[in-house]
């Protein structure tokens, strides 16, 4: 299998640690969205991260779609995600909630990025640093211990992991520590896994430069 896509994107690198969670054997393939966008298309006519190209060559785009088909191929002793009931409810409501927080994140990130100074919508960027803040707060509410549910790693657990991997990375000012001492503990929890740090961004998974910046 081949995943596409940089891990300083949360939804790439959630599938990451989840494939790797599976000892699911996969390369890579560190096309951006930005600097490769023809050929990005090629592989997803959206030119969005991530896609996984499976070994018979179909393409699954999407990481909830792609996580979804890892969990089938998992068998559901194995799966991240409970295969029905209450459980999986819960879970896909956390994820729900974390890739929602993603989505706001990465808004802010990239309208910092590329409209800094003057050019900034202070009302958007206002708007997202609220949503962003109402989904914090509620996973923080919620959150268990040792992991997000119950004593078992989820991809509740996998996804606000990586949310908060890129919290940290991008939009550090949204998450001070201190306000969500739950989450902020889990995502340590997380990060000491094996399947995190393989699935860390490397020194050369990051944003071009905006324009009229070197």
């Amino acid at each position: 299998m081949i995943l596409v896509g940089q891990y300083d994107s949360p939804f790439v690198r959630r599938v990451a640690v989840t494939l790797h969670h599976y000892h699911m054997p996969f390369t890579r393939d560190t096309k951006s969205v930005f600097g490769d966008a023809k050929a990005m298309q090629k592989i997803n006519p959206l030119i969005r991260v991530p896609s996984l190209i499976l070994e018979g060559g179909e393409t699954l785009v999407d990481s909830a779609a792609i996580i979804d088909c890892l969990d089938e191929m998992a068998g559901p002793a194995r799966a991240l995600t409970p295969a029905h009931g209450p459980e999986r409810r819960k879970v896909l409501q956390a994820v729900a909630i974390a890739t929602g927080a993603m989505d706001k994140a990465v808004q802010i990130f990239l309208e910092r990025h590329f409209h800094p100074g003057k050019m900034l919508s202070r009302e958007w960027e206002s708007r997202c640093l609220k949503q962003l803040a109402g989904a914090l707060d509620h996973l923080e509410r919620g959150c268990g211990a040792p992991w997000f549910i119950d004593s078992q790693m989820s991809q509740a657990d996998v996804t606000i992991g990586c949310l908060i991997g890129y919290l940290k990375l991008r939009v550090a000012d949204a998450f001070p520590a201190n306000r969500y001492p739950r989450i902020h503990s889990l995502a340590v929890h997380c990060e000491l896994r094996e399947e995190f740090v393989k699935s860390r961004p490397g020194a050369n998974e990051t944003m071009p430069a905006a324009k009229g910046r070197s």
